[in-house]
């Protein structure tokens, strides 16, 4: 009975919260809006109307501006809508650009010290993994990580959180004995780090599902891997409800749920607990569970993934921890120590990248949009099996 009033208080304030949204359909043409939003190479993300979040999907574009955030009032020249996604062209009428915070100014001022002597495709793909500002990146890197299916791996997401999390530890339990006062720390430092980089769905999930953990372990409350996927997917919704049209943010919680509820039932088919077996049926799982989701936006299904997963996750992984202890280093200008294993590293990573690209036949078009319908069924039966399990 609680769960239930639980359930329908929450589903009451997240109906309130959409309420409260734009609607597309109440923006017209050349009227004046008060927005902020974020400007990459002239196009609008994080767009907010008057303070709120559009309910539908919208992509603007603003000339002659250089990238950053801006606040102010601007024109609506016009607005044009296709497959329910809408574009609108601005004007700007009277704006400001608001500076970084302390936080983003202060790990700006880390990276530039520590890539110093870089070449400029290791500055931006290290741009990528650390600031979570992957739009410097070659376009014929992102379309081989993509084609490869690595795509996760140098776009914020749990795994970064995961690494950060990790070395922060490693570093702390040397000195903080206490662990309440040790997970406090952890909280603080990865708070701090989420608000000095550029917000991703993918890495806000990670982030609220890192602190329901963290504080259920404070609390000592029992926090399971489905308890905090749920809180972290609503409060994501509930702060912007137009999160579950993003394709990072499907994806990411689509991996999740895979994880959750798939995988505990596929890995007992490594009885035997190989390791290595575990991985590739752990990686295998996801893989296969966003097919649909691929096909849906890509009409491809890559086979290759599978592969590339397999041979590279473990060596991006180390690149990305090795990339951010050369950070943590840098605020004792200590970062020059790790220069020649960055550099070996990304010669490696980047020269299998251009090798397993060069593959042919290893993603192939299919362009029915009706697999995503799976979901639904896959969301039934775990429903059905959850209830089977509460009358147990």
């Amino acid at each position: 009975m609680k769960k239930l009033f639980l359930l329908t208080f929450l589903a009451i304030i997240l109906m309130l919260r959409v309420a409260t949204g734009v609607r597309v359909t109440g923006i017209f043409q050349k009227e004046v809006y008060r927005m902020s939003f974020n400007l990459v190479d002239g196009k609008v993300k994080d767009l907010k109307i008057n303070n709120k979040y559009p309910l539908k999907s919208i992509y603007g574009k603003l000339g002659y501006k250089e990238d950053g955030k801006y606040e102010g009032y601007f024109l609506v020249k016009s607005i044009k809508e296709y497959k329910n996604i809408y574009f609108i062209e601005l004007e700007d009428i009277k704006s400001e650009k608001i500076g970084n915070n302390f936080f983003e100014n202060y790990l700006q001022v880390l990276f530039d010290r520590a890539e110093e002597g870089y070449l400029y495709e290791i500055k931006n793909l290290n741009r990528a993994i650390l600031l979570g500002d992957n739009s410097r990146i070659k376009k014929s890197l992102q379309e081989k990580i993509r084609y490869i299916g690595l795509s996760h791996v140098f776009a914020m997401s749990g795994l970064h959180i995961g690494l950060v999390i990790a070395i922060f530890y490693f570093i702390l339990r040397k000195i903080i004995k206490n662990k309440t006062l040790l997970k406090l720390s952890l909280i603080i430092l990865i708070s701090l780090y989420y608000f000095s980089i550029k917000e991703s769905p993918s890495f806000t999930r990670a982030y609220i599902m890192a602190l329901v953990y963290l504080l259920g372990k404070i609390s000592y409350e029992k926090i399971d891997l489905a308890k905090s996927l749920f809180i972290s997917a609503y409060l994501s919704i509930l702060i912007k409800p137009t999160v579950v049209f993003s394709l990072s943010f499907q994806l990411s919680y689509g991996a999740m749920i895979a994880i959750t509820y798939i995988f505990p039932y596929i890995r007992k088919i490594n009885y035997k607990k190989i390791k290595i077996l575990d991985y590739f049926l752990f990686t295998t799982t996801i893989q296969i569970f966003l097919i649909p989701i691929t096909v849906y936006y890509f009409n491809t299904i890559q086979f290759l993934s599978l592969i590339s997963n397999l041979i590279l996750l473990p060596l991006a992984s180390f690149y990305i921890t090795i990339n951010y202890i050369a950070l943590f280093l840098e605020n004792f200008y200590l970062s020059f120590i790790l220069k020649p294993i960055i550099k070996i590293s990304y010669s490696f990573l980047t020269y299998l990248i251009d090798h397993f690209s060069n593959f042919s036949y290893l993603s192939i078009e299919y362009e029915s949009q009706k697999l995503i319908y799976v979901y639904f069924i896959i969301i039934v039966l775990i429903l059905i099996h959850k209830k089977s399990l509460l009358k147990k």
